[in-house]
Order: C-alpha cells, then structure tokens, then sequence
C-alpha cells in the first residue's frame, strides 16, 4: 500500500505519443523542408534559411515566450486547482500574442528587404532571403495563435490535439512545398508561403478543443486583470525569449562570421549540422516535452514523488533515443549529408567530418535542454534563463569565433560540443552557490521544497474494495497518531470509503489492474484529503443522487456539508477530488 509509480507511469506512457509525434511532425518538417529546399533550389537557398533564421526566430518570440510561460503557469494553477486564474492567463497570453504579431505584420513592405542584405552579407544570398521573410512577416500572425492554442491544449488535457495540429500543418506545408516551388516556380517565397498555410489548416484542432466536455480552460471577459496574467506568463516565459533571442544572436554572428570568413560552401555544411540539431530535437523532443505537459500540475499539487519519476523516466527514455542517433550519425554520416543535397566532392568530405564531431554535443543538449524546461515548469524562471543564456550566447558564441579562427568550420562543431558540457557545469555551480545563499530552493538538481510543518501520508491503493477498507483503517490509526479528533477523523474515512470505493466499482470498465493515489495531509490550519484516478470522468461535485441510480455514493452529499472545501478537477486526464477540513472548528 505505499506509494508508487503506476499512475505517473501510465500518464507518461500516455502523454508520449502525442508528445513525440508532435516534436516528429514540427522537426521533421523544418527538416524535411530544408530537404526539399536544398534539392529543389540548390545548397545556396539551403544557406538562405539559415540566414533568415534569427529573423524568424525573433518574429516567434513574443509566441514561445506567451505560449509556454503561460501553458507553465496555467498547468500550476490547475493543479492548485484555480481555475479562474488559469483561464485568465490563457486569455490574456491569446490576446498579447495576437496584438504583438499584428505589430510585427504592419512591418512587412518595410524589414524584409534591409535584413536579407544586412544578415547575406552579399547579394546573391539576400536576393534568395528576402521574400522568405517577407512571407513571414505576413503570416505571423496565424503562426503565433497556433503556437499558443498548441501549448494550451497540451497542458489541458488535450495533448493529442496539439500534437494533431502540428502534424496537420506539417504535412500541408510539404505537400505545398512541392506545389509551390517545383508546379508554380514561386521559390523561396513558396517555401515560406505553405508553412504559413499549413498552420491556419492545422488550427482546425482548435475547433474541436472549444468543444470538448473534459477542457478546463476557459477564455474570460478582457478586462484590467489581463495586464496582470499577461505579466505571469511573460513571467513564467522568460527564459523562453532568452532561449529565443540568444538563439538570433548567436545566429547573427556565427553565420555572418562562416559567410565573410570562410565562404558559402562552408555555410552550406553548417546549414545541415543545424539541422542536425533538429534532427536531435526530433528524437527527444517530445520525450522532454512530458514535462512541461505533466510537471507543472504535479508541482501545483505537490506530488513531488511524481516529479522526481517523471523527471527520471523522460531522462531515460531520451539518452535511449540519443545512443541510436550517435550510431547512426558515426555510421553514414554521408547518408545525412546527402539528404540536403550535398552528394560529392569537398563539401560532402568536409560534411561527414562535421556531422561526426557535432553530433557529440547531442548528450550534453538534451541534459541542457532537460534544465530549462524543468526549472522553467516549476516556476524557476531565473536559473532556467541562466542555463538558456549560457547555453545560447554566453559560451557557445565566443569558443565558435575561436573555433572558426584557429580550426575553421570542423572548429565551429568541436565548440559546439565543449560550449554544451561547459555550460551544464557552469548551470550546476550556479544553482549550487545560489541553494547555499537560501537564493534558489533545496533538494538538490529538482529543487524541490522541503516539506515544513506538514505530516502526511501517501499512498498507492489497487482497485479492490479490500485495500479501501486497509488503506481506511491505516487512516484512522494515522489520524490517532496525530490526535485527530474521532469527528474530523471519521469525516475523512466517510470521504475514503464513499469516493474510492465508487471508484473501484464502476471507475474502470476493462477489469484491468490498476491504481489510485491517496494522500491525507495536515499542513498549516486544515486537513487535506487528495483522491487521485485515471478511471472514468467523474465530478462529485455535480452529482445528484437518485433513488433509481446505480451508482450509490449518498456519503457525498453529507461530505459535502461537513468540509470546509470540497473541490473536484479532471486534470492530466485524472479526477482529483480534494475534501480539506478546517483545524480546531469546535
């Protein structure tokens, strides 16, 4: 009857998918895309997405930074169960994106074209740059609404919506890429245009979010709270415009320096070990990605042996994945490099070299990458934007200079390899020295809090009556222990034994082997009663009983009048039932 894994287990397995398939559907694309690009237009236009890079990643930052901080600080508020709030920062982070996106629009006749020629360096490059841009300024807009729907549902139930609609948009947009660029001969602009197009079909999913029954995020009235949930997920997103805005930045300076120092050719391999990094993103992206989806309502409602689960499963799963990739980029890197159009001669000598030595950098990436979605879920934005800073500018930019001097281009894939593991280093000791000086949480790596003045207990119930009524008699000699009064006592035990048991019996269909978690916790001024399963939807809340009804659970309407605060949630695709009782009420 302790506490274990089964639950996290089962949500992690059933998060993945979704999760994987989406980060597959997104990197693929970008990957694809530069495939198609690269054999469709020559290794040149290849360069030309490369340059136009930090453009569109600062175009997409106010998105990330909106998307994210707030899908955290939402996913938080569900798991303390405020619902009002949540929905308000999902509002408000909707409403900034849309109003900061048609900003970026209005300057679409004006950037494009002064860009192209500023990040080329030569007019060959910026006559293949500047309608790439061009379309994406226009289409920003559509691109930002779908970013932000996207990490929303995912923390809302409905990860298989988000990762539905980037897989749509991905499809589309490659289907496109041929229509546009090999039938239309529209080029660059073709590329950018069926990206843009992809994501506004994709957003259909966003229909059949607004219509489901299990959705718990509700958009609200605009009024003058909006500037104050704008400033949590801008808060919560901070770490996301620094990953966004160091990675313009690195990219300004580091393909402006392979351009002016050692010509196109060189930038056209570098063009693919970028890609190489989306190709890694591709295999643990959406591994990663769990905890964005599943950590931050388990640290809204202090599950922190959830936490330290999930954190471990993910970090697991990923070097799994990134072991089969070094295999496979040490093997054929040749293979790698002809899949962009570089088949023969210097370059692909020159590629397999540089594929070999960055894909090295792949194990510390995913730890980094690791760092600043966990400590950014869990409302660290301030170490998580240290890590993303560190690994985005402050190291990599300056050893790659050094790299391109003194080793040329195989130097810039060696820095790229030393700036990770350095930076992993550097992150470590600065959470350490901020934990000595009470800066940053205890606990080590996970920073979770330690428990103070709370006594609880925490337990894993199998689905049978027998352990409902173990797992009650281990309550009441809980409740003795801690000189619970036999009335406050007795509540609780009606609560165990009305809601476990009505979830033993009709909760799950297939007679299946599963679980519940049950914890009683005495923090502060009250007692806390959290019932957690993954059986069928059930709102104790709206139950009426009914003298014909199957379901016999009359207990609840009395547990209803003797606690102090009786809340239900349907969060992760789980009911939670949460009875808290006053201390000393006479």
């Amino acid at each position: 009857m302790e506490r274990n894994s089964f639950l996290i287990n089962k949500k992690i397995h059933q998060y993945i998918l979704p999760g994987v398939l989406m980060t597959v559907a997104m990197q693929l694309g970008n990957v694809v895309d530069g495939m198609i690009v690269g054999n469709l237009l020559g290794a040149e236009a290849m360069a030309a997405i490369e340059i136009s890079m930090p453009v569109l990643l600062l175009l997409q930052m106010a998105a990330m930074m909106l998307a994210m901080g707030g899908a955290a600080e939402a996913a938080v508020l569900l798991g303390k169960r405020d619902m009002e709030k949540a929905g308000g920062v999902f509002t408000a982070s909707l409403a900034a994106g849309l109003v900061i996106s048609l900003i970026f629009a209005l300057f679409t006749p004006i950037l494009p074209g002064p860009l192209a020629m500023l990040l080329a360096g030569n007019g060959d490059l910026a006559a293949l740059a500047e309608p790439y841009m061009m379309v994406n300024f226009v289409g920003i807009p559509i691109l930002t609404i779908a970013i932000i729907f996207c990490y929303f549902m995912n923390a809302d139930n409905h990860p298989q919506l988000g990762s539905a609609l980037f897989i749509i948009a991905n499809v589309v947009n490659l289907v496109l890429d041929f229509v546009f660029i090999q039938s239309f001969h529209m080029g660059m602009a073709g590329s950018a245009l069926s990206t843009v197009i992809g994501y506004l079909t994709g957003m259909v999913t966003v229909v059949i979010y607004f219509r489901s029954k299990q959705r718990m995020l509700r958009l609200q009235k605009l009024d003058k709270k909006v500037f104050h949930y704008v400033g949590l997920a801008v808060k919560a997103g901070v770490p996301s415009a620094a990953f966004t805005l160091m990675s313009a930045l690195k990219s300004v300076i580091i393909n402006s320096a392979i351009v002016r120092i050692l010509g196109n050719d060189p930038m056209a391999v570098y063009s693919v070990c970028a890609n190489a990094v989306l190709i890694a993103e591709l295999c643990v992206g959406g591994i990663i990605g769990l905890i964005q989806n599943i950590a931050g309502i388990l640290y809204g409602e202090r599950d922190f042996y959830g936490i330290r689960t999930l954190c471990k499963r993910a970090l697991t799963y990923s070097y799994v994945a990134i072991a089969i990739l070094l295999v496979i980029f040490f093997a054929v890197p040749g293979v790698i490099a002809g899949l962009f159009g570089i088949t023969e001669g210097d370059m692909l000598a020159l590629c397999e070299t540089a594929l070999r030595i960055f894909a090295c950098s792949f194990p510390f990436y995913v730890y980094n990458k690791f760092l600043m979605s966990y400590y950014q879920t869990i409302l660290q934005p301030g170490l998580s934007t240290v890590v993303t800073v560190l690994q985005g500018f402050v190291v990599i930019v300056p050893l790659t200079l050094a790299g391109i001097f003194f080793w040329g281009l195989p130097g810039v894939c060696l820095m790229a390899v030393a700036s990770e593991a350095l930076t992993i280093l550097l992150a470590s000791l600065w959470r350490m020295l901020g934990q000595r000086g009470g800066k940053f949480a205890a606990g080590g790596v996970y920073m979770l809090p330690q428990i103070v003045g709370e006594t609880f207990l925490d337990c894993s119930l199998e689905n049978n009556l027998e352990e409902v009524i173990a797992f009650r008699e281990k309550l009441f000699a809980f409740c003795a222990d801690n000189h619970i009064t036999d009335r406050d006592a007795n509540i609780l035990g009606l609560a165990v034994e009305e809601i476990a048991a009505n979830i033993v019996q009709y909760g799950y269909r297939s007679g299946q082997k599963n679980y519940m978690d049950i914890s009683f916790t005495i923090q502060d001024d009250k007692y806390m009663l959290r019932i957690r399963d993954d059986g069928v939807p059930f709102n104790p809340m709206e139950y009426r009983q009914q003298e014909e009804e199957e379901v016999m659970v009359g207990g609840i309407a009395l547990i209803k009048k003797l606690a102090s605060n009786f809340q239900y949630m349907r969060v992760l695709n789980m009911n939670n039932t949460v009875i808290e009782l006053n201390i000393g009420r006479g």
